[in-house]
């Protein structure tokens, strides 16, 4: 598989010479050495900050290059707005980038929510809910399903995602992410940990 994702010794506050790389159709951990240095992989893979030295490429091209949504996120806890709705928050990269028809979506979510194994019966009171009343698991379900939905061709994971959730609904999580890639043309999956992780997949050690 081609590269997807390249940092090439790249050195910024808190992480120095950091080089890997993923390929389209891989799921991987990124493991780092503490908390700061998780946010700034992060933010610099997201394109928030700039590396002092080194590059990023996405694809080959650097990141600035890359279309907007090329790269989406998952938050340890959702990154919801809490006096939106759940289903405004699931959306609103698909406003932004100007991808959003609403059958479309409402299919793809329907579709998600029962490989996630959520009610039926529950699916509009969760959507229809503020974010903020949400429950610790369904605000980080949501942040997940806005991942899924937005159907990047990296998505970046905190892996602080899978604390606090009981194995069985983890385990359903991780199912719906390798299936995700599986069936996408090309995407791949990075989660970033700076503390011992459920995930399975290969991991980036990082002294």
């Amino acid at each position: 598989m081609k590269p997807l994702l390249q940092f090439n010794e790249v050195t910024a506050s808190q992480i120095s010479a950091l080089s890997f790389t993923v390929r389209a159709g891989e799921m991987r951990v990124l493991k780092v050495p503490t908390e700061e240095a998780r946010v700034v992989v992060i933010d610099l893979a997201l394109g928030e900050m700039q590396a002092a030295k080194g590059e990023i490429l996405l694809r080959g091209q650097t990141l600035d290059a890359s279309k907007p949504g090329t790269i989406g996120w998952v938050p340890a806890r959702g990154g919801l707005i809490s006096n939106l709705k759940t289903w405004e928050n699931i959306t609103l990269p698909l406003w932004y980038h100007g991808r959003r028809q609403t059958q479309a979506v409402e299919e793809k979510l329907s579709r998600w929510l029962s490989e996630l194994q959520v009610d039926p019966q529950e699916w509009e009171n969760f959507m229809a809910c503020p974010a903020g009343k949400l429950k610790l698991w369904e605000r980080k379900m949501a942040g997940l399903l806005r991942g899924l939905l937005q159907a990047p061709q990296l998505l970046l994971i905190e892996a602080g995602l899978f604390d606090e959730i009981e194995a069985a609904r983890s385990q359903l999580w991780i199912n719906a992410l390798e299936k995700y890639v599986r069936e996408s043309d090309g995407s791949a999956v990075l989660a970033v940990a700076s503390t011992a992780t459920v995930l399975p997949w290969e991991i980036i050690e990082r002294s």
